[in-house]
């Protein structure tokens, strides 16, 4: 069954797909409209949803409602060989026996494509990823990057419209991670292929995005760019998912703007729509716009006074660690150009009002109890 209008090779649409599982409801009644050439990640933690939802577009899962579009075409009940996708796994399933040429020939050749076709494809598929050098070699004999590599072009091979790809730097280290962040922004870029990508990784997430679905809970929380899911979340949970925050809580007091805590006030530039004055509130901070001063500044609002507990190098950015009472609070600052404390100066610690965000205290449990994601976790929900 086909859609009225014309077909948009790339495009995917999510509309109201509820996904359950015996006594879980994975996915919630999620709405999502992805253009064509985007590179789109859903980002949360385990169990709120995203690789359930990649299953479903994959065709491994069926919605138990709603429906799905892809290029244009419903795939309600289509299997997941005859939709417009392919997709790349976190472990990346090669098959040992073949050459790296043999495993990225494997797909359309099981099509029944013919066969100079064939050759033709996997030279331009390897070429894509830089691994014609290495054609003849077995998985066995290559790196991890590499393997990923492989996997891409195997994937690519097929010319999918939607490039689906669950988790598929999680096994890499550090480093060679983010070798292959830019080296799948490029690809895309080169490409126009749509790219659905998930993971729990923040840092892949907004280094790789056009737009980022934040995920809760089978729904999503935010939907925005990397700056804008970054500078403004649009709730405290994703505040706090999305890189480091500095949590204060207190009463939200005067014009709904000021938060009064225990020995400090917040004045916030921003306030979320369940802020009610009088009520509990949580206002955030991020560390990187928290100064460090030696000399007192005096009483007022956004300052806060305690003990230099902790100092850590991280590179370009030194982070600190200040206790005031039972409140702790970070900052990072340049490695250059700033003063250097030590652990037990007294200090001050400041930030403008528009560094400030303020929401309701209705998010104060989530957020203060929500752990982080933790990258040995199993994949997701099911």
């Amino acid at each position: 069954m086909r859609e009225q209008g014309a077909v948009r090779p790339g495009s995917v649409d999510i509309v109201g797909v509820t996904k359950r599982f015996v006594g879980v409801t994975a996915v919630d009644d999620l709405t999502l409209h992805i253009q064509p050439g985007e590179f789109i990640s859903l980002l949360g933690p385990s169990g709120c949803g995203k690789t359930t939802t990649l299953r479903m577009l994959a065709g491994f899962e069926d919605p138990d409602e709603g429906h799905i579009t892809i290029s244009g075409r419903r795939v309600d009940g289509v299997p997941p060989h005859r939709r417009d996708v392919n997709t790349v796994f976190q472990s990346y399933a090669l098959f040992p026996h073949m050459t790296v040429a043999e495993n990225v020939a494997y797909g359309p050749r099981q099509k029944g494509v013919p066969r100079d076709e064939v050759r033709r494809r996997v030279g331009e598929a390897l070429e894509q990823v830089r691994m014609t050098a290495l054609a003849r070699r077995k998985p066995r004999q290559l790196s991890g990057g590499q393997q990923q590599r492989v996997a891409l072009a195997r994937a690519l091979v097929n010319r999918p419209s939607v490039l689906l790809l669950d988790e598929p730097l999680g096994a890499l280290d550090r480093k060679l991670r983010q070798e292959m962040q830019i080296e799948l922004k490029l690809l895309k870029a080169q490409l126009g292929t749509t790219f659905v990508f998930v993971t729990h990784d923040q840092e892949e997430a907004l280094s790789m995005s056009d737009r980022i679905a934040v995920m809760l809970d089978g729904r999503v929380e935010q939907l925005a760019d990397p700056d804008a899911v970054y500078d403004r979340p649009a709730s405290a949970f994703v505040a706090g998912f999305i890189g480091q925050q500095n949590f204060l809580q207190g009463t939200v007091v005067g014009d709904g703007h000021e938060l009064s805590g225990d020995g400090f006030t917040v004045l916030a530039g921003r306030t979320a729509d369940d802020v009610v004055v009088g009520a509990e509130g949580l206002a955030t901070v991020r560390p990187e716009a928290v100064t460090l001063r030696g000399d007192d500044p005096g009483a007022g609002p956004n300052v806060v006074p305690g003990t230099l507990a902790g100092v850590s190098h991280l590179g370009d950015v030194i982070q600190y660690v200040v206790l005031s009472g039972e409140l702790e609070i970070l900052c990072r600052q340049p490695r250059h150009g700033v003063a250097r404390f030590q652990p037990g100066d007294r200090v001050w610690c400041t930030w403008g009002v528009e560094q400030a965000q303020l929401f309701g205290g209705e998010q104060v449990d989530l957020v203060l109890a929500e752990p982080d994601a933790d990258p040995d976790a199993p994949t997701d929900d099911e």
